[in-house]
């Protein structure tokens, strides 16, 4: 059983994502482990401009998103029962770039992930990552989920 000093859980904020958190919540107290919620707001499909106007009015979109993004977040920590009690990061840009940079600098030992998030880890991108990902799944699997379970299970 692995030592967990530091644990991210990386949400998509939608209805699974109190799952997620508890689950990070539940394991961070267990071992005594520094814990973050997190999440990307994807910039993919932001649009790219060298008009100043057009630069200025998407970075103060881009701050009420994350303002509002950031107030979700604090609302999930509330309904979990960790007031304060976590770091909350809120990131904005290209989805795999940013999660590769946040696992980078915020140097987790455990990410916690939605098994249906569209969030993707670092493990995607590097053949060696320096901490482990567990996929929480909440609620039933779907038809496709049991017949993957089913198959893989020992006769």
């Amino acid at each position: 059983m692995s030592n967990y000093r530091r644990i991210l859980a990386l949400v998509a904020v939608n209805s699974d994502s109190i799952a997620v958190a508890q689950r990070a919540l539940q394991m961070s107290r267990i071992y005594g482990a520094t814990f973050a919620l997190a999440t990307v707001i994807d910039a993919s499909s932001d649009i790219e401009s060298d008009r100043v106007e057009l630069v200025s009015a998407n970075k103060e979109l881009q701050q009420a998103q994350m303002r509002g993004v950031k107030e979700k977040l604090q609302q999930i920590t509330v309904a979990i029962g960790c007031d304060g009690g976590c770091e909350i990061i809120v990131c904005h840009g290209r989805q795999a770039k940013v999660v590769a940079e946040l696992t980078s600098s915020w140097r987790p030992d455990l990410v916690l992930v939605d098994a249906r998030a569209p969030l993707r880890t670092e493990q995607d991108y590097c053949a060696n990552p320096a901490y482990d990902v567990l996929l929480v799944q909440n609620g039933r699997p779907g038809f496709g989920g049991r017949m993957i379970n089913a198959l893989a299970a020992p006769l």
